[in-house]
């Protein structure tokens, strides 16, 4: 109950419930663990592949599905929002690996564009809560048309990672940066590269 999102405290000044709700996923149960395996067979992935050179990219979505899902429940009454931030993120996903073939519980196999929809109706069959799962979806789907749809139908990039959040990981150490994104001052710098395109041998 001291971790829950309740915004009358929140605004009593428990500013912490609005961190903490996101970390507790659940009593030791089936639905707990399914949560768990989503974050590795879906979140690590995303977070290694799509952003593996782009870091700041990765905590950036994570941040805006935050806030989101943050805004959401004060219409929705949701009260840990783990599961919604878990559900963006397969959501997220399953949109940038959209025809690849997908083994739900090993019984069978659906694209991974269906997936977002068919864990959600798996946790509901388990006694979840499809109103969280269905906003974790909301919020992964505003992400994903506001960071790649409506960029590539020619709107304006509402998503970029901020320079400050850039700089802020780089300086911490976190993670990684394109190496475009290095100063690179002087050949005695640690961080020096003298060449930072692909490698090609020379038979090739």
């Amino acid at each position: 109950m001291s971790l829950i999102l309740y915004w009358p405290f929140v605004l009593k000044g428990q500013i912490w419930r609005v961190v903490s709700n996101f970390l507790f996923l659940g009593k030791p149960s089936f639905n707990f663990l399914l949560r768990i395996l989503w974050i590795i067979q879906y979140g690590v992935p995303l977070e290694k592949v799509i952003y593996q050179f782009s870091t700041a990219d990765f905590v950036y979505m994570v941040l805006f599905g935050m806030v989101s899902l943050l805004g959401a429940s004060v219409f929705v009454p949701v009260r840990l929002l783990g599961p919604s931030l878990i559900f963006m993120l397969t959501y997220v996903w399953s949109r940038n690996f959209p025809t690849s073939n997908v083994s739900l519980m090993g019984l069978v196999s659906i694209q991974a564009f269906y997936l977002p929809f068919a864990l959600m109706a798996l946790s509901l069959a388990m006694g979840g809560d499809w109103i969280s799962d269905l906003l974790g979806i909301v919020v992964g789907h505003l992400y994903y048309f506001l960071k790649e749809l409506h960029p590539a139908a020619g709107g304006a990039r509402l998503l970029d990672t901020p320079t400050w959040l850039k700089r802020a990981l780089l300086v911490a150490g976190i993670g990684t940066v394109p190496v475009r994104e290095v100063p690179m001052q002087h050949p005695s710098d640690a961080r020096f590269r003298a060449f930072a395109g692909r490698g090609r041998r020379l038979n090739d």
